[in-house]
């Protein structure tokens, strides 16, 4: 597969992702389907946009929470990313409740630092500051995008976390990206392989992060 090839595929192929339970825990046992990875991304950040105010983003931002319609029923969902659940070692993985609570009510106390915030940089700073034991580098992200969203900010360059990271480190394996580049904080969209250059920075973030496996099947571009 070329790279080109694969950014068509993101733009093209379907998304879409099962879930067991809702944001209270009870079970839904859903599929939800989105016409490509960028719908999909379109509508979950629409959530944070459409909320009438900051305290409620911060509320469902650090939480993880959300809401999308399937079949005309509407269900709030936590993300995949801070559903607390059992790893296949049974390890919990994910962030529970009285952790984003935590992270929830810092934030509400920097309420002004963020209305002041101009950059995502700036946002993310914000959140990272607010922190706690147990909230780590991608719920901070990811907290940071969806309070990013509602105040119509974009990032600027590509934050590297968890999945991420592990697709920047594919490209960089085979030859696409200067070696090192997964080990850093973020990377510039002006340091990414020409062909994603035409991706935003959350599209990218996206793209590493939802299509690692199909990135296994990419041509190198240099012998290791």
């Amino acid at each position: 597969m070329t790279l080109e090839e694969l950014i068509s595929l993101y733009k093209t192929e379907e998304y879409k992702f099962w879930k067991y339970r809702d944001k209270n825990g009870s079970n839904i046992d859903t599929h939800f389907f989105f016409e490509t990875h960028s719908d999909y991304l379109d509508k979950y950040l629409s959530f944070y946009k459409e909320l009438p105010n900051l305290t409620e983003v911060i509320v469902h931002a650090s939480d993880g929470i959300f809401k999308l319609t399937n079949n005309g029923i509407e269900y709030f969902i936590r993300h995949n990313h801070q559903e607390v659940f059992l790893d296949k070692d049974g390890n919990q993985r994910g962030v529970p409740f009285e952790v984003s609570k935590q992270v929830r009510n810092n934030l509400i106390q920097r309420m002004n630092d963020i209305l002041k915030a101009r950059t995502f940089d700036e946002i993310f700073e914000v959140v990272t500051e607010c922190k706690v034991k147990g909230f780590g580098e991608l719920s901070i992200y990811d907290t940071s995008m969806r309070i990013a969203s509602h105040l119509n900010i974009e990032p600027d360059k590509i934050y590297l976390h968890a999945g991420a990271r592990k697709g920047l480190e594919i490209l960089e394996e085979k030859g696409y990206i200067e070696e090192g580049s997964s080990k850093r904080k973020y990377v510039e969209i002006k340091e990414m392989p020409e062909q994603m250059q035409q991706l935003k920075a959350a599209e990218t973030e996206h793209m590493l992060c939802s299509m690692k496996d199909s990135m296994n099947s990419l041509e190198p571009l240099t012998k290791k």
